[in-house]
């Protein structure tokens, strides 16, 4: 299987894009993963051309935006939109495979302590509402990123950092649910050593038709090789599928960053 690597721009150095992109092609990968930031449409020409001298691609786009999209409070709802809208127009004018979004991560975790949906049972569960939003939203964006040939990409995390949402099989059927070709799911490696039985059982289930994007990092958050997760079972499943979107690390360099993360590329095209 021939890898199509990523990293995200904060694996990367440099005072521009394209000595950040520069930096990881340098380290043997095709693309970076960009982190949103509030004027990317002001930018996107310049990324453009640092992608055309550089030979990088953007893979994707990782939201860091303003609100919170599954908030109580509809404000933070507003903002939240309003960044994610951005980031999918600035992805499909960077040929992105779309921006990815956590969607209680930010209500969980966040700095900002915002509030969680109220439960309402008998009505509803907090967890059955919070998907009846998540849902409706998801219609709304996913119309909005087919405009612009990308997608919108929910990410599963682990249960410590989402109270639900943790597994492939919530996405799927997110993803059913809405029923749009701008709604899908990414995979995260290290994530799915937590909640999934298996990463390649997982993968084999879903991958096709629902996963568009794949983030890499060993069972310990380190870069590939650190820890034990089985990636030749992995990408010898999305072999099998012909699986052959993005692969971007997301990971804590140990020692030398800049040689651990050009070690983790040519480990991961080892393996695959």
């Amino acid at each position: 299987m021939e890898l199509k690597l990523s990293g995200r721009e904060y694996l990367s150095r440099g005072d521009s894009y394209e000595e950040k992109m520069q930096y990881m092609v340098d380290a043997g990968y095709d693309a970076i993963e960009l982190t949103g930031r509030q004027d990317i449409l002001e930018v996107t020409d310049v990324i453009a051309e640092a992608c055309r001298n550089t030979g990088c691609a953007v893979s994707t786009i990782c939201s860091g935006g303003r609100g919170a999209l599954m908030a109580a409070e509809r404000n933070q709802r507003q903002i939240a939109m309003e960044d994610l809208k951005s980031f999918l127009i600035a992805a499909g004018q960077l040929g992105a495979t779309g921006v990815i979004y956590a969607p209680l991560i930010a209500v969980k975790m966040g700095p900002d302590k915002y509030t969680r949906l109220p439960d309402v049972t008998p009505l509803r569960s907090q967890q059955e509402l919070e998907m009846d939003l998540l849902a409706e939203l998801s219609v709304e964006i996913a119309e909005h990123a087919e405009k612009h040939n990308v997608c919108v990409l929910w990410e599963p995390l682990n249960r410590y950092e989402q109270w639900w949402f943790n597994r492939l099989s919530d996405g799927a059927a997110l993803c059913d649910r809405v029923n749009r070709p701008g709604c899908k799911i990414m995979a995260d490696f290290f994530h799915m050593s937590i909640e999934e039985d298996t990463i390649a059982g997982a993968l084999r289930e879903y991958a096709t038709g629902y996963v568009r994007h794949i983030h890499l990092a060993d069972s310990n958050r380190a870069t590939p090789g650190h820890g034990h997760t089985d990636f030749a079972a992995a990408f010898a499943v999305l072999e099998e599928i012909g699986w052959d979107g993005y692969m971007a690390l997301e990971c804590s360099p140990r020692g030398d960053a800049r040689e651990d993360i050009k070690r983790a590329a040519a480990f991961l095209r080892g393996q695959a």
